[in-house]
């Protein structure tokens, strides 16, 4: 395993803390957010445990930071069904686009040397799988028509806003933000 592959792997396993939106309430969910944030802006730089999963010469603000920040700005604005499903369009889709588009990814995808066609159909279709799973089970329901067109309008929100974000700047903020506002117009 790599290191991106490391790093992949973490950023989809956070995912699983989604499911825990199922038991507890906003602000239950804003304070293990909150806890995240300050776990991944203090104690790993001061600890160096961010090392192993840091990018050789990139900013310390960066994708390990902007994360947490990210789900604590869906469980603040959304109900918790819809947090968790925007969340699962940038936990298990960003990381899927990532592996399958370094594997698979040949030719550059909307003039983006690195983008491929591969990466981004891997994040729409894994996108909208957790995003209707953690939608559903964080609910406890089953997903409707409209809460299926919300997962895949987040999907593709999400998908469209890591193609648009322009390197180098980190892509889990805009991609969470295209996500958790097409869940809420949707």
């Amino acid at each position: 395993m790599t290191r991106e592959d490391l790093r992949q792997t973490i950023h989809g396993g956070c995912t699983l803390f989604a499911l825990a939106l199922r038991s507890i309430d906003r602000s239950g969910a804003m304070l293990l957010a909150g806890s995240a944030v300050a776990l991944a802006w203090i104690a790993m730089p001061l600890l160096r445990w961010d090392r192993a999963i840091r990018r050789d010469g990139g900013p310390f603000v960066d994708g390990v930071k902007l994360y947490p920040l990210a789900v604590l700005g869906l469980v603040a604005l959304l109900p918790l069904p819809q947090a968790a499903a925007a969340w699962g369009v940038l936990g298990i889709g960003d990381a899927a686009s990532n592996v399958i588009g370094r594997r698979m990814g040949r030719a550059p995808f909307c003039g983006r040397g690195d983008r491929s066609l591969a990466g981004s159909l891997a994040f729409v279709v894994t996108g909208f799988a957790a995003a209707i799973a953690l939608h559903a089970f964080v609910a406890d329901a089953a997903p409707t028509s409209r809460v299926a067109l919300a997962c895949a309008a987040a999907a593709v929100a999400g998908a469209a806003a890591e193609l648009a974000t322009p390197r180098p700047l980190d892509d889990n903020l805009p991609i969470a933000a295209a996500a958790g506002a097409a869940m809420w117009l949707v």
